[in-house]
């Protein structure tokens, strides 16, 4: 009985670490769920799930389910897997996405044809957003620099 309670024990405190270190990702599957329905109660539902509360209850809930819908709009659905990792730390996550019909072989697709997405986790509870995610073609990225 005491093996199984000190079991028990590593595996929740392993789970609980790995769901801490993983909160990017599923907050990212959640993003692309979302926007590949494309439907406004998903993008709802998002963003009442993955905005820090305090952040939920400053914003305009209608402009954030808009901006998802506008990015949906112009990128349609996504491939669900990360095209390209530019960026990972415990707090946030940059990823390159591609359309749902492209190849992750590809490696000549248009700039203006991949998206870019930013996560920052809030600092105080990194199961929540700090912000809106940031999203945009890479392409206006690639003007940047």
């Amino acid at each position: 009985m005491k093996r199984f309670f000190i079991a028990a024990l590593i595996v929740l405190g392993a789970t609980l670490a790995y769901s801490q270190n993983n909160a990017p990702s599923i907050i990212l599957n959640k993003f692309i769920e979302a926007n590949n329905s494309g439907t406004a109660n998903a993008f709802s539902t998002f963003v009442k799930e993955t905005y820090e509360p305090g952040l939920y209850n400053k914003i305009d809930v209608q402009k954030h389910i808009d901006f998802y819908a506008m990015i949906q709009n112009d990128f349609g659905k996504l491939k669900p897997l990360v095209y390209k990792q530019v960026e990972e730390t415990p707090h946030r996550l940059v990823v390159l996405l591609i359309k749902e019909h492209e190849s992750l072989s590809n490696k000549n697709i248009d700039p203006t044809e991949i998206l870019m997405v930013e996560i920052d986790l809030n600092q105080q509870n990194p199961k929540y957003l700090g912000r809106a995610l940031g999203l945009g073609a890479l392409a206006c990225e690639l003007k940047k620099k």
